[in-house]
């Protein structure tokens, strides 16, 4: 069943949802999954550094895919061919879902157990729904449709939460201090918030 119209809107506040409630798993464990599994080895800081070295690696991953995916594009010239409609948002859709996977995987890293299997199953649905309203509503674009060009600010400032969460993950498996993470993923929520709200306030005159 195909996402409605609702959830193609508000994607974003439906992603946040997701990771709201798989975060109330910490509410009835405070032991993320990685420590869970690796607290019982000899070297467990090691082994928590390299695991979380990972994510900030996929979360980084992630940022760079979101802001390319939102990067400008050269508009073709006269004498080039129209940019099928298509291609362009099939291109910018395997990015972003890309993006998605990486930034999920990673989060997950620091989530009980029962948090993961919340996120990672509220992810898949949201996933496959969107998924499939896009793939049917690619069809319906203009076969001509020319891309439309974006500025490096608007793509930075779309995957700002995610750049402010990479950092955030490097410093965390630096020095595996569950305060600056919890600290650092709020303040990457609060900051995409406040450039992407000031941006849909410019953009609608406000």
């Amino acid at each position: 069943m195909e996402a409605t119209n609702f959830e193609s809107r508000h994607q974003q506040a439906l992603h946040l949802m997701v990771v709201a409630l798989a975060s109330l798993a910490y509410l009835g464990d405070r032991v993320d999954i990685v420590w869970a599994l690796v607290r019982n080895h000899s070297d467990s800081a090691s082994w928590e550094r390299l695991v979380f070295g990972c994510g900030a690696l996929m979360l980084l991953g992630s940022a760079i895919l979101e802001t390319w995916a939102n990067a400008p594009r050269n508009v073709p010239s006269r004498d080039a061919p129209p940019l099928s409609g298509e291609s362009l948002n099939g291109h910018r859709q395997q990015y972003g879902r890309l993006a998605r996977v990486l930034l999920v995987l990673a989060v997950g890293l620091l989530l009980p157990l029962s948090g993961t299997v919340i996120l990672l199953a509220g992810e898949t649905i949201l996933f496959l729904r969107l998924s499939f309203r896009k793939d049917g509503n690619i069809a319906a674009l203009r076969p001509t449709a020319r891309l439309t060009t974006n500025s490096w600010s608007a793509a930075f400032r779309a995957a700002g939460g995610k750049w402010g969460l990479s950092v955030s993950m490097i410093i965390f498996a630096w020095t595996l201090q569950d305060r600056l993470a919890e600290i650092g993923a709020v303040c990457s929520v609060i900051l995409w918030l406040v450039l992407n709200t000031a941006a849909r306030q410019r953009s609608h005159g406000v």
